[in-house]
């Protein structure tokens, strides 16, 4: 046992050693994942975007926050509420047509919406007389490089985006309730990706390009200036910043959160268990008692065929043992090949036991005619048995049933 406990505390503390070496030298990937989440660090998070809204809009903005954009929430939030901005900056705005009739009444009551989307999955579009589309390139599978295209707002401020490969534009834009914010430029073409809709006593900023609002780029002061100018145009103190619900961080419920929720305690919680378990093996291996060791039967079913065969062979009479090998026989042909034993004397029986064994139809028919020769015989011979019998193991081992 000392033995045994010595090994446990060295490879346990071995194992501590390697985990801290690990931790130490580990450099921690980039996540590059566009959360779009407020409390995201990561380069497509909105941790600066929404530290910054304040700075931004002023320091007498008022910043409220909400998650649930179900219908019965949305109802409640904004009841009573005018002037007031609601922002939404999402991979996708995809929500229900309630919604979208919620958020409808209130622009028209003087409520302001903001939407940053890459792709709008639902009727609020239609309903505003607009239609969204990508702009692609002329060949199929080319890629733009943006660093060279400007992305302008009509204020004047421009900036330059990497990593959009195919922007988003607005196009049926005749409405004299639109108008258009901001463009980029591409091929020679202003198109736009940020426009004002006009609903009511409110409206609807809608931008094509939520990625513009993340760390990566408000990071970058050229950048920052664009997203800032953007944000601004929201005309309320009022603000309620939507924080994507199923997008937020998932905090275990388990009495152990502290413990999962810290990397280092979270290790030395695994390796306890680790330890327990290999000390649990070890403990078991030296006290559990020898298990007695319980030879099977041994299998006589050869001997026993060997017997019989025997006893019919020094009997003298080979032909009840040829019988009785054709009928063991034609029973594998039966099981194996699912072959009506009943019709081995018609024409097809050897053509179909060719197709099924593999074997030439000449041996087929050589064999079925000497195993109906068998049965209707009384008597042979031991070389006839021999031939018999040898006949039959060659059709087997041609036709793989050994």
């Amino acid at each position: 046992m000392k033995n045994a406990t010595k090994f446990g505390l060295i490879l346990l503390g071995l194992t501590l050693l390697v985990i801290g070496l690990i931790d130490v030298t580990r450099v921690e990937p980039i996540d590059w994942n566009r959360s779009y989440n407020q409390r995201h660090k990561i380069p497509y998070g909105l941790y600066v975007a929404h530290a910054e809204l304040s700075h931004i809009l002023g320091s007498e903005t008022r910043i409220e926050e909400f998650s649930n954009n179900t219908y019965p929430h949305i109802r409640d939030l904004l009841a009573e509420k005018k002037e007031t901005s609601l922002i939404y900056i999402v991979d996708y705005f995809d929500t229900s047509s309630e919604v979208v009739n919620e958020l409808l009444s209130f622009t028209e009551q003087g409520g302001e919406v903001f939407i940053a989307a890459n792709d709008f999955y639902n009727n609020l579009l239609d309903t505003l007389g607009v239609e969204q589309d990508f702009y692609y390139p002329k060949t199929f599978g080319d890629v733009f490089d943006f660093e060279d295209r400007p992305f302008s707002l009509n204020d004047g401020t421009t900036a330059y985006y990497k990593d959009l490969e195919y922007p988003g534009l607005f196009y049926a834009l005749d409405s004299s309730n639109i108008n258009i914010i901001g463009y980029y430029e591409v091929e020679g073409k202003q198109l736009p990706n940020f426009i004002e809709v006009k609903h009511g006593k409110g409206r609807f900023l809608l931008h094509l390009e939520p990625l513009m609002f993340t760390n990566y780029y408000m990071l970058q002061r050229e950048n920052y200036i664009y997203a800032a100018a953007t944000l601004k145009l929201a005309q309320n103190k009022n603000i309620i910043w939507y924080d994507d619900y199923y997008q937020t961080d998932e905090v275990p419920e388990t009495p152990l959160r502290v413990l999962l929720l810290n990397d280092g305690l979270r290790q030395a919680w695994y390796i306890l268990l680790f330890s327990l378990i290999l000390f649990l093996l070890f403990k078991s291996k030296r006290e559990s008692r020898a298990v007695e060791i319980v030879e099977p039967e041994p299998n006589l079913s050869k001997e026993f065929a060997k017997t019989i065969a025997t006893l019919y062979y020094e009997t003298g009479n080979p032909g009840n043992l040829v019988h009785k090998k054709i009928e063991y026989f034609l029973y594998d042909l039966r099981t194996q090949y699912q072959l009506d034993i009943l019709k081995l004397e018609d024409e097809d029986f050897a053509k179909h036991l060719s197709m099924r064994s593999g074997t030439p139809l000449a041996n087929s028919q050589q064999l079925i005619a000497m195993l109906i020769d068998g049965r209707k015989r009384r008597s042979f011979t031991d070389r006839e048995l021999m031939a018999i019998n040898q006949t039959i193991e060659e059709f087997k081992n041609k036709a793989n049933m050994l």
